[in-house]
């Protein structure tokens, strides 16, 4: 069994494509389950979700606040699994239609070979244009010696050249948090979704703990999807000042406090150079030189509270 997690805010055109591309792509003889998180939309979008009550393999839930990315994930996989757990778990953009058959395939994938316990399809944008399902850990290695380097000295992994070429799985530091398909027993055993971030960093958050237990994170290019958000346009001030409150976090989390503090430096640094472009740089370079403190989130008032807080 399969289970499906899409969230969805203010965004109920998206999810019901998401549901059909589901339905049309995934073969009769795959067990799958949808849930829908709704996070706190507004009424008239929430409403068309009910469109969804009709398909027997797609269970609604609904959130009062927007719990974010991570929150909203993890509200629905906690939902869908208070029975028990599924095999596999796909965390799965709402804006995303499949071009092959994802859920078979990836489940095939990580039953062949259990050393996998995270995988995404190959991701495409709005135009079929072939988009990097990758990414890399920001670490001080990657920070000063360059991605070419990195790869020339074994550090970090690193796609086959050119990537676009790709048949067979590789491994890669993290990959995209449009498509993660994972071992449910792993994701639950690793925590899930750290709920502290409310947006960015989740995916890298998840790989890392996902290589910390031994297990290998992969891109899967004989699966396809599309991303229709995978375009992103340039970010307000308040979304770039979130991400960097979730990198902070992250490097606080992960690394030990000398390297999270080098590397959060070199981004001080990096975001001074960029002052020319604008003044919100110089702004950044100093909110981050400060810690960025997950208090500053805009995460909605009643969730805010630093990791390892009381309730």
């Amino acid at each position: 069994m399969i289970l499906v997690v899409l969230v969805n805010y203010n965004s109920a055109h998206h999810t019901l494509a998401c549901v059909e591309s589901l339905r049309q792509h995934t073969r009769p003889t795959t067990a799958y389950k949808v849930i829908v998180v709704d996070n706190a939309s507004a009424e008239a979008d929430r409403a068309q979700l009910q469109a969804l009550a009709d398909y027997p393999e797609v269970e609604l839930c609904y959130s009062a606040v927007n719990l974010g990315f991570a929150g909203g994930n993890m509200l629905g996989f906690r939902t869908a699994t208070a029975a028990g757990l599924p095999d596999y778990v796909f965390l799965l953009n709402n804006d995303t239609l499949l071009r092959t058959d994802c859920l078979t395939e990836l489940a095939a994938l990580l039953q062949a070979r259990p050393e996998i316990g995270l995988a995404a399809p190959q991701m495409f944008g709005a135009e079929g244009e072939w988009l990097e399902s990758y990414g890399f850990f920001p670490t001080l290695a990657d920070k000063l010696l360059g991605r070419a380097l990195c790869r020339a000295l074994g550090l970090g992994y690193h796609p086959p050249r050119p990537p676009q070429a790709a048949r067979q799985p590789y491994p890669a530091d993290l990959v995209t948090g449009a498509a993660m398909f994972a071992d449910a027993a792993l994701f639950a055993r690793v925590g899930g979704l750290d709920e502290a971030y409310f947006l960015y960093c989740e995916e890298e958050d998840l790989a890392w703990q996902v290589w910390a237990a031994g297990r290998q994170v992969v891109v899967a290019p004989a699966s396809e999807f599309v991303h229709l958000g995978g375009r992103s346009s340039t970010p307000s001030y308040g979304l770039l000042r979130e991400f960097y409150i979730s990198l902070a976090y992250f490097l606080r989390k992960n690394f030990s406090p000398l390297h999270a503090q080098a590397v959060r430096w070199l981004f001080v640094v990096k975001l001074i150079l960029r002052a020319r472009r604008g003044r919100q740089y110089l702004q950044l370079a100093r909110f981050l030189a400060q810690g960025a403190p997950m208090m500053a989130s805009i995460r909605p008032a009643a969730l805010k509270r630093e990791p390892g807080a009381q309730q």
